[in-house]
């Protein structure tokens, strides 16, 4: 037969048993992740080395001076013209269709290498810059261009007419 729950006796540690428990248990972590912990202690050392502790402990100690000065610096116009236009941008960059954007980086980026292959700022004759229209390259960028240009159009107008 079972004994009564009133005869079972319960152990309880002592505080010098729980602290030498909880030092076995950090001593197991390490043990089983000291690859990670030595490369970690390499990186902090290094960091210290480079002074960048020192300066987040200073940055600590002076919190509440430095917090002053960030906020005054943030009270400034221009600081609230600079956020209205990160969020715009933010808010278009979110519009556009990632894969649109990257042909359109690709392309932008592709022309800068042509532009940079300019030897001497070579300037081309108007015969040159005519036959280089003929191009199907040249036309495809042209023609996205102008159809760029019209939709921009098409918004600023409609802008205006909100505006009066």
């Amino acid at each position: 037969m079972a004994k009564a729950i009133t005869n079972i006796e319960k152990y309880i540690m002592d505080k010098e048993e729980e602290k030498q428990q909880s030092i076995h248990q950090i001593l197991d972590v390490i043990s089983d992740n000291r690859e990670p912990i030595t490369t970690f202690l390499d990186i902090l050392n290094e960091i210290h080395e480079l002074g960048i502790l020192d300066i987040i402990q200073g940055a600590l100690k002076n919190r509440q001076e430095i917090s002053v000065i960030a906020l005054s610096q943030f009270d400034q116009p221009s600081i609230h013209h600079l956020m209205k236009t990160g969020m715009n941008a933010i808010q278009f960059l979110g519009k556009l269709e990632p894969d649109k954007l990257q042909d359109l980086l690709q392309g932008v980026e592709r022309g800068i290498e042509r532009l940079t292959e300019t030897q001497n700022n070579q300037t081309h004759s108007l015969w040159e810059i005519g036959k280089a229209m003929r191009d199907p390259n040249v036309t495809f960028a042209l023609s996205s261009m102008i159809r760029f240009m019209n939709g921009m159009g098409e918004a600023m107008k409609e802008t205006e007419k909100r505006i009066h």
